[in-house]
């Protein structure tokens, strides 16, 4: 039997993300979910990692930005039927460095901006938990609703609608009725 050798690069804690850009400097490695500390707070189980891959550089049109890809699987719990919910998380990460609010102006559409002090740095960590939190949905759920039937999940029954006797403003007439009475 051959071992498969698998290559983990250590992140560093911290990075210089003008300087990273200035360099054309590039970020591979994995970074453990429970290194995410909000985002582990709000998932079903914190196992598992984040693959990273970023590059750094100076656009055309002379941006420093940092862009790539994050890919994880994370355990939601699906808001429907309450059961586990296994969701993957390719992040496309397009950042434009600005170091003041008017820089954020200037940025090119297709940059989402990272604020950062020309001679600052950021937590790795931090920059990706940000984009993963992004990235989620607002309402966690399967997407196909017998995924929720198997948890137990009964979906509501279709409600009959007689078309032929419908009266749409029935209610609104026996408001105006009663407002008149109190009078």
């Amino acid at each position: 039997m051959i071992r498969r050798l698998m290559q983990t690069l250590l992140l560093p804690g911290k990075i210089r993300p003008w300087l990273m850009a200035d360099e054309c400097g590039c970020l591979n490695g994995r970074l453990a979910l429970t290194a995410l500390p909000r985002l582990a707070a709000i998932l079903g189980c914190a196992d598992g990692e984040v693959a990273v891959a970023l590059s750094a550089g100076l656009d055309a049109q002379g941006t420093r930005f940092i862009k790539g890809h994050l890919q994880t699987e994370v355990e939601w719990i699906c808001q429907r039927c309450l059961g586990p919910l296994r969701l993957l998380l390719e992040v496309t990460v397009s950042l434009g460095l600005a170091c003041d609010e008017a820089a954020v102006d200037q940025l090119p559409d297709a940059y989402e901006p990272l604020l950062v002090p020309e001679d600052g740095s950021i937590a790795v960590a931090d920059l990706i938990e940000d984009e993963l939190l992004l990235a989620l949905p607002q309402i966690p759920r399967h997407d196909d609703v017998r995924e929720c039937e198997v948890h137990g999940y009964l979906q509501p029954a279709e409600p009959v609608l007689d078309l032929k006797n419908r009266q749409p403003f029935a209610v609104l007439a026996t408001l105006l009725q009663d407002s008149q009475r109190s009078h």
